[in-house]
């Protein structure tokens, strides 16, 4: 992949991420220390996790949907990768 083929964007701290040419920012976009990256849709609840490659570009990675039902929260995370099928479901309950 060479630098016609991404984008470089900007990070809600002020950073700035190499991302592929399909790369759509959401509401917010969060670097995280460990080569991982959050793109937060507020509309949908959606977080899309992107990994650093080893040509420092940000590929997708994941997505985890957040969300809240009857007083309990629920976390899916869903690989990118079609090796993988497995979809992991967290649920809390309300502590209060």
């Amino acid at each position: 992949m060479n630098n016609r083929d991404t984008q470089i964007v900007e990070t809600i701290s002020g950073s700035w991420l190499r991302f592929p040419n399909s790369f759509k920012k959401f509401h917010c976009l969060v670097e995280l220390p460990n080569q991982l990256s959050l793109n937060i849709n507020l509309k949908s609840g959606t977080v899309h996790v992107h990994k650093k490659d080893t040509n420092n570009v940000y590929q997708p990675f994941g997505e985890l949907v957040v969300s809240s039902v009857n007083n309990q929260l629920h976390c899916t995370a869903i690989p990118h990768s079609l090796n993988e099928t497995e979809v992991v479901s967290i649920q809390q309950s309300d502590a209060s």
